[in-house]
Order: C-alpha cells, then sequence, then structure tokens
C-alpha cells in the first residue's frame, strides 16, 4: 500500500502536537482539523504511527469516499469494495457510524445496511461470511455521513485506542488518560532534557508517559494492533520496525520524580510504571506537596513540574480555594528554577494559585474543559513575584 489517505484522530487541544509527531515521522500533505490531523503515508509509515505516536487515538485507512443520495446505493457501493484485503471470510468486524445524512433513517439502520453488504459480498464469493464482533472485531469500519450525502469510508488499523498502551491496570480517582497525558508533556517541551516531577502523581500516568519519551521508548511496543489481523499483514516490515524502535530505546539522562501524600496512590503508581517497564527509572515517594524536596536544579538546567491536582470536581479536598493557594505558595517558595504545568477545570481555584499564567492551553480532560496553565519560577534576581493571575 502506497499513498495512502491517512486520518489521525485526536484529543481537542492536541491537533498541533499531533501535526509535529507525523511531520517528524514523514506524513507528507499534513493538515490539521478538528479533533484530526490528515495527510498522505505508506503502510511502513501506518505501522510506525500505530507503534510510535504519542498523541493520536487511531490510525484509519481512508479507502473511498463518494456521494449517494440513496439507500441502495450506499449498499451498493459497499457490496462492490474490495474487502477481503482486510478481512477474512472466517473473521469478525464492526461498522461504526457518525453523522447519517438526511436521507438515512439512524446511525443502527446505516450499520446494518453496511454490515449487509459486506456480509453478502463475503457469502457470494466465499460462502461463508464475517460474524460482527463490538468488544473484538479483525476489521473495525468508520462511516461518517454528512447531511447532503457524502460519504468517507475508512479502516481502523489501531484495533483499541492507542491511549490503551498496555501498563495501567489499576488507577487511582480521576486518572488522566494517557494521549491527554503525552500531550501535555509535548506542549510543556519535555524531550527529557530537563529533571521531571509530578507531585501528585497519582497512579502514575504522566510519570509513565514522560520517562517513555525521556527513553526513547514507544509507547505501543508492549500491545498488538489491529492491522496484525489483516491478510496482506507484512510480519517481516512490521518486526523490522518494532527492532530499530527497540534499538533507539536509551537511558534517561535527567531524573524524574514522582510523589503523593497516599500510600495507596504510590503503590498504584509502582505498578504501573513496572509494568510499563520503566519502574528503574523513577523515583517515588509518598509525601505531601508542600514537604517535597525539589530535584536540585541550576541556572544551566531548569526543572520541569507537571501534574493534575484535584479540582474539586472529581475529589473532595475540603477548602480547595485553600488548597490552591497552597499550592502557589509552595511553588514561590521551593521550586525556583523549575517550570509549572498544572492542569484543572476549577477556573476560581487556578486563580489562588497567585502567580501569574505565562500560557493557557485550553484541554479536554474526558469530558471536562480544562486549562493547562503555565507558570515560570526564576532563580535568583529573576524570580517571579506573586501576581494575580488574570
Amino acid at each position: 500500500m502506497s499513498d495512502l489517505t491517512l486520518a489521525f484522530p485526536t484529543l481537542a487541544g492536541l491537533e498541533e502536537v499531533l501535526a509535529d509527531e507525523l511531520t517528524d515521522l514523514g506524513l507528507t500533505d499534513v493538515e490539521i482539523g478538528r479533533r484530526v490531523v490528515t495527510g498522505t503515508g505508506d503502510l511502513a509509515l501506518v505501522y510506525r504511527a500505530n507503534l510510535e505516536l504519542r498523541t493520536a487515538l487511531r490510525v484509519l485507512i481512508n479507502i473511498d469516499a463518494f456521494r449517494v443520495d440513496r439507500e441502495q446505493e450506499l449498499y451498493d457501493r459497499l457490496r462492490a469494495t474490495n474487502w477481503r484485503q482486510y478481512l477474512m471470510p472466517e473473521g469478525s468486524l464492526y461498522i461504526s457510524v457518525v453523522d447519517p445524512g438526511a436521507w438515512f433513517r439512524n446511525t443502527h439502520y446505516i450499520a446494518q445496511l453496511a454490515k449487509d453488504a459486506i456480509v453478502d459480498q463475503f457469502r457470494d464469493k466465499y460462502q461463508t461470511r464475517p460474524s460482527v464482533d463490538k468488544g473484538n472485531p479483525d476489521l473495525s469500519i468508520h462511516l461518517r455521513i454528512s447531511g447532503d450525502g457524502n460519504v468517507d469510508l475508512s479502516v481502523d488499523t489501531s484495533g483499541d485506542g492507542l491511549h490503551r498502551r498496555g501498563y495501567r491496570r489499576r488507577t487511582g480517582e480521576a486518572p488522566i488518560n494517557e494521549v491527554l497525558a503525552a500531550g501535555m508533556l509535548r506542549i510543556a517541551g519535555y524531550s527529557g532534557e530537563q529533571p521531571l516531577v509530578d507531585p501528585m502523581c497519582g497512579s502514575g500516568t504522566i510519570l509513565a508517559e514522560a520517562t517513555m519519551i525521556a527513553t526513547n521508548r514507544p509507547p505501543g511496543m508492549n500491545r498488538a494492533f489491529g492491522f496484525q489481523r489483516w491478510p496482506d499483514f507484512d510480519e517481516a516490515q512490521w518486526d523490522s520496525i518494532r527492532k530499530a524502535a527497540s534499538d533507539r530505546i536509551q537511558t534517561a539522562q535527567h531524573p524524574i520524580l514522582g510523589a503523593d501524600i497516599d500510600d495507596s496512590a504510590i503503590a498504584i503508581a509502582r505498578d504501573t510504571l513496572e509494568r510499563a517497564g520503566v519502574l528503574a527509572t523513577v523515583e517515588l515517594r509518598t509525601s505531601p506537596f508542600a514537604e517535597l524536596q525539589p530535584l536540585p536544579v541550576d541556572e544551566t538546567v531548569s526543572g520541569l513540574l507537571i501534574t493534575n491536582p484535584p479540582y474539586e470536581m472529581r475529589m473532595q479536598t475540603g477548602d480547595i480555594v485553600a488548597f490552591y493557594t497552597a499550592i502557589g505558595d509552595t511553588l514561590k517558595q521551593q521550586w525556583a528554577g523549575y517550570t509549572a504545568w498544572l492542569i484543572s477545570a476549577n477556573a476560581q481555584a487556578v486563580k489562588r494559585v497567585g502567580l501569574r499564567t505565562s500560557r493557557k492551553v485550553p484541554l479536554m480532560n474526558g469530558p471536562v474543559e480544562a486549562r493547562f496553565c503555565k507558570y515560570e519560577l526564576y532563580l535568583g534576581t529573576r524570580q517571579q513575584k506573586s501576581s494575580a493571575t488574570d
């Protein structure tokens, strides 16, 4: 497969960092849309994207785009599509429908119509038919129909969403999505070239993603992908790509520290990091933020603090205003030489940090709209003085 039209869904706010990742991988004709990046690439790029991308949710191949006015036209087009290159006759499939057009009845009906078209093709050619499996299909098909009957037909190469890295077995309260954690680190400019601290690490997702960046470890190294079940799967090419990625894994050059006030959270974080294969790279401490000793930094190497603190709607902390005031006081008094980034959906509480934000990035933390806020805490004479946020 060459010159494939590809789409990479992502979370709102991460489109630009995903586009940068894809450009580095060699995607051409890159275009940024709403929660998606599109472009052109070959099969090797599809394999590498699934293995190496940190901020994509899936890798889709667009296999057809057409316009229909009637349901029969849609059925005929899907029945004429060559499905054998993606699916064995005895395999399983699942069809996801988005935005059914004005001429069609509903998403369930269109999914049923599409399934009938594909199944009828296999039955006619091979006297057997694939089954439907929502939970673990061999092939997942995405069908998007706009209101005027324009159809985009895609196949999902990823299988499970790419946020499923394979390392998270247990979580604490309100765990952060793996793709969001990686995106936050990319936005903050983290590349492993400075000390990193998450002082409220919870189940350790930010730490796991940071450590994989610092060691150049592909996030998909410990999982399988949908394309591996396809009839034309090139196992030799895949093995070569995985080996090349494995050979690029390196030792972290700077320390990474995670802390939490809760012993049980630290236990979960330790399990997360062990399953990710990076536990030896991270130091874990049970400590409240106010008593946490920072990793040493100096004028030549600054530190990076990234965390997802409670913001009341997800965890009960008592006095949320006092909690965020204490965060600000601790940053000012103990973390000079660091750049701090906090993600929070509580705008009023964030104001009580008492430091000017040099940047605010809107992000979605699950269904909740949040802001990823940057605070620069200078050393020596450049040390930031407290001032109210706007």
